[in-house]
């Protein structure tokens, strides 16, 4: 049974109902799989380590970021300069929370008329069946789970790959480029070190490109 097929055999489901929700079934649940499967096909996968204590996968598509899943992990030192890429396998889970836009979310309850709490529980279950082993592997524990869904923005916002450092790119030029956007002050900065300098200016890069194409 094709997709098409398989929505209007749920609509006349519906039908007989008189209006009402439906109770949940198998063929709802794989109607909902087989909607985001083709929502998430051919989409990029970025890791972007915020903070030392977070730690985010974004789910790419057409220049979008279609779904996000944020981890938090605890901080077991009073020292903010831990790296949480080298200390990650240090720090305790704490949880992880699936976002995706609030219009995708729309969509698939106008096509499978659900109430949308059964909705949030399939979107966390297809998450756990289809996702969350790349996602291990991704971040490199596995002990992280998915602990809530978040239904943000209305639409999906702008996604950028993040960039690679330029090879002739010097400290100094990093500094100066940190510097013009941020409040940062060179004093402060020269203090920092290499591995701090590249991942703020990097992330200053990723964050320029993605006002360009929101059009800022």
């Amino acid at each position: 049974m094709n997709l098409q097929e398989q929505v209007s055999r749920i609509h006349d489901m519906m039908e007989q109902m008189s209006g009402k929700y439906n109770k949940p079934t198998s063929e709802i649940e794989k109607l909902v799989y087989r909607l985001l499967n083709r929502y998430t096909e051919g989409s990029d996968v970025y890791h972007i380590k915020h903070y030392s204590t977070r730690h985010d996968l974004e789910w790419c598509k057409d220049g979008r970021e279609i779904m996000n899943f944020v981890l938090f992990f605890t901080n077991p030192s009073d020292d903010a300069e831990i790296d949480g890429a080298r200390y990650i396998e240090e720090r305790p889970f704490e949880n992880g929370t699936l976002t995706i836009p609030e219009d995708k979310f729309n969509d698939i309850l106008d096509i499978v008329p659900i109430r949308a709490t059964y909705l949030s529980h399939l979107i966390l279950q297809w998450f756990e069946d289809t996702k969350l082993s790349d996602a291990k592997n991704m971040i490199g524990r596995d002990d992280i789970d998915v602990d809530k869904l978040d239904v943000l923005h209305d639409t999906a916002d702008v996604c950028a790959p993040p960039p690679t450092k330029p090879d002739n790119v010097t400290k100094d030029e990093m500094i100066d480029y940190i510097i013009v956007n941020t409040l940062f002050k060179k004093e402060e900065l020269k203090k920092k070190s290499d591995e701090w300098i590249e991942k703020m200016y990097l992330g200053k890069l990723r964050n320029q490109k993605e006002k360009e194409l929101r059009g800022e």
